[in-house]
């Protein structure tokens, strides 16, 4: 192996090393399949996007499939395994969970901590009715990509609320202990410097490696100067548009804390989340139904 190929080589294990440790504490936001819906590739798929979210906003998402509810009612299966498996990110044990019963043609979705208010009942009857069709024809990883997929604009529009609500306004205290995502366990601020370093070093081996092959090239005063003459000769000339930009605006949040119409968003602000005590004693808001 010749010198080139052995430098590159090392770049790439020097990058690929440190992916393992940097999602080392992504391991709390999982897939439970226990009804087995999924294949080995989509449920290391749906683990991936699930730990990005606990990631980066310190709170677990996860999805549980089960064949029996235990004599439960879906909403209580839910809850009850949310508690009894230790989900929930930060002090608030902040979190959300689908629950999908195939053999049932049940779903619940059980929320905690600060995921109380960070999915309103607006927003679970938004999510919901995106993963309902889903679920309807059987196309258990569609329904999951949903979920997954509008959590995260949902966590993002509770993280931007200027206010939280008002701990005097409903008898929880789920998010009084809430830290900042910048505070979090989840995410090393060591690592964050160590990729850094990691990628700098890769990438100066790379730039020498390549640097090294064009020993031919001198620098010119100009562009034209590294054309020969004679070389270029455009037989048409063409406008090519090799770029766009879209402009996103925040949609409007309700500020009126009543549940009279489903707002089609997400983030409601204003909005209500409605809660209920688990076998455990623990708080959670949530929402089930059939398919």
């Amino acid at each position: 192996m010749n010198k080139k190929f052995l430098s590159l080589l090392l770049a790439l294990i020097l990058c690929f090393a440190l992916v393992p440790a940097v999602l080392a504490d992504s391991s709390k936001s999982v897939v439970y399949d226990q009804e087995q819906l999924f294949g080995e590739a989509d449920t290391e798929m749906l683990n991936t996007r699930l730990a990005e979210l606990c990631d980066t906003y310190n709170v677990d998402v996860a999805i549980v499939t089960t064949t029996l509810l235990d004599g439960k009612t879906a909403q209580e299966y839910a809850d009850d395994f949310y508690d009894e498996n230790g989900i929930g990110g930060g002090d608030s044990k902040g979190g959300i969970l689908l629950m999908i019963s195939s053999a049932e043609r049940k779903w619940a979705i059980s929320t905690a901590g600060y995921g109380i208010f960070a999915f309103t009942d607006d927003d679970l009857e938004y999510i919901s009715d995106n993963f309902l069709p889903y679920l309807s024809d059987g196309d258990w990883y569609s329904a999951c990509t949903s979920f997954i997929s509008d959590c995260g604009p949902c966590l993002v529009a509770a993280e931007e609320d200027d206010q939280p609500y008002d701990p005097d306004d409903f008898d929880n205290d789920y998010y009084d202990n809430y830290e900042p995502i910048t505070s979090s366990g989840y995410f090393s601020i060591a690592w964050l410097g160590m990729a850094l370093i990691v990628g700098l070093i890769a990438a100066f081996i790379g730039m020498s490696v390549m640097k090294s092959g064009m020993k031919s090239v001198s620098m010119r005063e100009s562009a034209a100067d590294y054309l020969r003459a004679g070389s270029f000769k455009p037989g048409r000339q063409q406008d090519l548009f090799l770029y766009h930009t879209v402009t996103m605006t925040a949609r409007p949040k309700n500020n009126d804390n009543d549940n009279g119409g489903h707002h089609g968003g997400f983030g409601s602000g204003g909005g209500f989340s409605s809660t209920h005590v688990s076998s455990s004693g623990t708080t959670h808001g949530g929402s089930s139904g059939s398919f």
